[in-house]
């Protein structure tokens, strides 16, 4: 049973999906006119993790021959055989089929569209066409990863306005950041494994200016929230401001030493910055 949860853990990836759960819950409050049903909200969060997961071992899937060269994914269930290609894909319908249902019952077909257009984009669009032929990979396939608040916003409002859009944006700027600065301190693993990561076919001097130009970007999205959003107040601003600051430090000394420690470190406090974010965002809205 140990071995068997390790296994599904190291499949579905949860702590990945966390922020995928994170980035959709300000879309259930800021979307709703007045506090949103528990039930909504539990099988909305239920459903997006599901179809998370499902992408996730999707993609596993699809990458087994080339997570057995690389260091960090060698010993993933799949590559090893601890777990079958046929059972992986078997769980991975299952789980999709469980959170278009669960998503369109309890929510609406909106928000499980968004959802299952979302794995879509992972496993079409970023595991088999971009990821191994561009650099730019990240960029255009991270869409699947910015669909939280739309998810969010569309499961209370059956809608999709601006700030759905925006919290997207913000996401959609985030990832080459946060994904560049892994890909650095993970270099060799990528080039074992033949994957054109921006450090392997740039450098990681190139890949600390991108970073640094999208940590810009991104912060400017997470302050342009505040103007966009009429429930946001000081407590938003001050805390986005603080944060993008510290943000935008990180990312201009990963510039200045574009070093694998400063690339984790980096790494590790985007994700931070993300969920602060966020977590402020319902703050700032349960109060006002």
């Amino acid at each position: 049973m140990k071995l068997l949860l390790s296994d599904l853990n190291l499949m579905i990836k949860p702590r990945v999906t966390s922020l995928v759960l994170v980035t959709a819950i300000p879309g259930l409050y800021l979307g709703a006119a007045t506090s949103p049903d528990f039930l909504l909200v539990f099988f909305t969060l239920l459903g997006t993790f599901l179809m998370s997961s499902a992408s996730f071992v999707f993609n596993q899937v699809i990458e087994k021959d080339r997570d057995a060269k690389m260091k960090r994914t060698a010993n993933r269930p799949i590559p090893t055989g601890r777990i079958s290609t046929a059972s992986a894909l078997t769980a991975g319908f299952f789980m999709t089929g469980a959170a278009f249902g669960i998503l369109w019952y309890f929510a609406n077909l909106l928000a499980a569209l968004c959802a299952f257009i979302a794995l879509i984009a992972y496993v079409f669009l970023y595991t088999i066409l971009l990821k191994p032929r561009t650099t730019q990979n990240i960029v255009i396939g991270g869409v699947a990863g910015c669909v939280g608040p739309l998810i969010g916003y569309a499961a209370v409002s059956n809608s999709l306005p601006i700030q759905a859009w925006i919290l997207f944006l913000m996401i959609f700027l985030w990832t080459p950041a946060h994904f560049w600065a892994l890909a650095i301190f993970l270099k060799e693993d990528y080039n074992d494994a033949n994957f054109p990561m921006l450090p392997v076919v740039k450098g990681v001097k190139e890949t600390g200016r991108s970073i640094f130009l999208y940590t810009i970007l991104y912060v400017a999205s997470c302050i342009a929230f505040y103007w966009y959003e009429p429930s946001m107040g000081m407590i938003y601003i001050i805390s986005a401001s603080l944060l993008g600051f510290a943000m935008l430090y990180l990312s201009y000394r990963l510039l200045i030493h574009p070093e694998p420690k400063f690339a984790r470190g980096f790494f590790f406090f985007s994700i931070l910055h993300l969920f602060l974010v966020n977590i402020m965002i319902l703050v700032d809205h349960a109060i006002s």
